[in-house]
């Protein structure tokens, strides 16, 4: 599946030797035609001006890719703008490229007045002076300019390392402390091998599955290391980006595991679950109680107790995961009937049923 990362997608950005380096090999190797019958300093003119302006464009060539390649700051969506605000700054990356891009005209100006010069020069040592001169000036341009093709490059390793997803398509947020079922839940609902990436702020994976409902991709997101423990624990980098987060959640599955198998005692479980609801005031929250199978009578008793309208599943079996994915996918706002929704459901339990035996 392609990635809906629009940083994803920016080829790699030279550093400014890099882009010297490129320039210089590809003017010494630039070919002209000439004949025999003209004078040695008219080869040589043609030569040095035929080797600047392949220097010129190779240099300009760079600077406009690294600028045309990202994507506009304007068109972002405000997931995605809000996560490069927190991960870059909007201003510094705008600085970068506003800096690189009011560079080309000085190379452009600085190469113009050398082939005038050489135009009228008149000694095939001069000649090559003037055009060693050119590349000089325009490589002072370009060093200038380092520190902003140094801030584009950095920009471009932690951004295009975003999760890919789409977001203006119903989106299921999955919240709950680690090792709840939240992974296994999304693999379970995905009509596609589910897609792994990382946030830059987390070294835990971020699994997005894809279920198709009719004609419509409905995303489910597993967002460790953001969704997963109090907010008092996290950084402030960490808090900006729950913040993202409201730009793309349609619907929070909150999952909680009476078992207390996971690691946290269910008290704690149910603390998380109120601060989530305290931070997305206005997004659906559904309550789920995973591992029902394994969980002491009397932690289910006062799970249920505390969310007495929760969904009961048994996520690495698939027990009850129709009936929450159909709630949840219709507190989405899907565009799609009942029984669409169960009917594609239904395909996933027997393709694992299948899988398993």
């Amino acid at each position: 599946m392609r990635s809906f990362n629009p940083f994803s997608g920016i080829p790699t950005i030279m550093t400014a030797e890099e882009i010297l380096k490129f320039a210089h090999e590809r003017s010494v190797r630039a070919r002209m035609k000439s004949s025999l019958r003209i004078s040695r300093v008219e080869r040589t003119r043609m030569r040095e001006i035929t080797r600047l302006k392949e220097f010129v464009r190779s240099v300009k060539s760079k600077l406009r890719t690294t600028v045309e390649s990202f994507p506009s700051m304007e068109h972002l969506h405000p997931f995605y703008l809000e996560l490069a605000e927190i991960l870059v700054g909007i201003d510094r990356i705008r600085r970068a490229l506003g800096a690189i891009y009011n560079s080309i005209p000085v190379v452009d100006e600085i190469a113009n007045r050398h082939i005038e010069a050489l135009k009228l020069a008149s000694d095939y040592r001069q000649m090559k002076r003037s055009r060693s001169a050119a590349k000089g000036r325009i490589a002072s341009v370009i060093r200038r300019t380092a520190a902003n093709l140094q801030t584009l490059i950095e920009a471009r390793q932690v951004l295009a390392k975003l999760p890919s997803v789409t977001p203006d398509s119903p989106t299921v947020v999955c919240a709950g402390f680690p090792n709840v079922g939240k992974s296994t839940l999304v693999r379970a609902v995905s009509t596609a091998e589910p897609t792994i990436a990382y946030y830059p702020f987390t070294t835990r994976e971020v699994i997005v599955g894809h279920l198709m409902v009719g004609d419509t991709m409905v995303q489910v997101v597993d967002t460790p290391g953001i969704l997963d423990r109090p907010m008092s624990e996290r950084n402030d980098i960490e808090r900006a980006a729950i913040a993202a987060l409201k730009y793309l959640a349609h619907v929070i599955i909150f999952m909680v595991d009476p078992s207390e198998t996971c690691g946290w005692p269910l008290d704690e479980q149910f603390n998380l679950y109120d601060e989530i609801g305290r931070m997305f005031p206005l997004v659906p929250i559904c309550g789920v109680i995973n591992k029902v199978d394994i969980a002491p009578p009397h932690h289910l008793a006062s799970a249920r107790e505390r969310m007495p309208d929760a969904h009961e599943i048994v996520a690495k079996d698939g027990q009850g995961v129709i009936e929450l994915m159909t709630e949840v996918v219709e507190e989405a706002d899907v565009d799609s009937n009942r029984e669409q929704i169960v009917g594609t459901l239904s395909f996933l339990d027997r393709e694992t049923d299948a899988t398993d035996s």
